[in-house]
């Protein structure tokens, strides 16, 4: 018989596991076929893998994440820990052999928002930087292939200046939409406005 505190772990279990899915469709996902995630020898079925290694990835930082208040040089050293241990975990997957910093950034990035708006964890230091944002905040930073840590730290300057006085998380929660998203929320019978 399954007791109240199982249910909660199973609802907390299924949230991370769809959390994580989430993020990996979304940061393993680019449009740019010139810098592909993969290399081009392996197929969808062979990523399995890479898959359970970034799983066990995001659950680190979940962990991480909910049991500190994390600074932004920590944050970012963590963003370049990942893209080290991904290249070299998964190296003979990657294009290039490398996770790149900006596939980091937003892996990273975008699973804390997740969690962070599921009320895991406190608000993270950054957003995810990608195509979306930064087309809306008019900033010259290409997620898909950057490497450079110096190139991302740049491109989050910029930005803390165009979020300011809101953080860099408020202002990519409250400023981000899918077009989607503006049908939804005008013809929704739960918005009060």
């Amino acid at each position: 018989m399954r007791t109240a505190n199982n249910f909660t772990l199973d609802k907390k279990n299924f949230l991370r596991y769809e959390l994580g899915l989430l993020t990996m469709k979304s940061a393993l996902s680019t449009r740019d076929s010139a810098w592909p995630i993969y290399c081009k020898s392996k197929k969808a079925h062979q990523r399995t893998p890479v898959q359970n290694t970034i799983r066990k990835t995001l659950r680190d930082i979940e962990i991480y994440y909910s049991e500190q208040t994390v600074s932004e040089d920590q944050h970012i050293h963590l963003i370049c820990n990942t893209a080290d241990m991904l290249s070299t975990e998964l190296k003979s997957f990657l294009f290039n052999g490398r996770f790149r910093i900006g596939i980091s950034q937003k892996l990273v990035n975008l699973h804390l928002k997740y969690l962070w708006v599921a009320d895991v964890i406190s608000e993270p230091p950054h957003c995810p930087l990608d195509g979306i944002v930064r087309d809306l905040a008019g900033i010259n930073y290409n997620w898909t292939r950057n490497d450079s840590i110096s190139e991302y730290k740049d491109a989050i300057t910029s930005l803390r200046k165009i979020a300011a006085p809101r953080s860099l998380s408020a202002w990519e929660l409250c400023e981000f939409r899918r077009p989607a998203q503006n049908l939804i929320k005008s013809s929704s019978p739960l918005d009060p406005n």
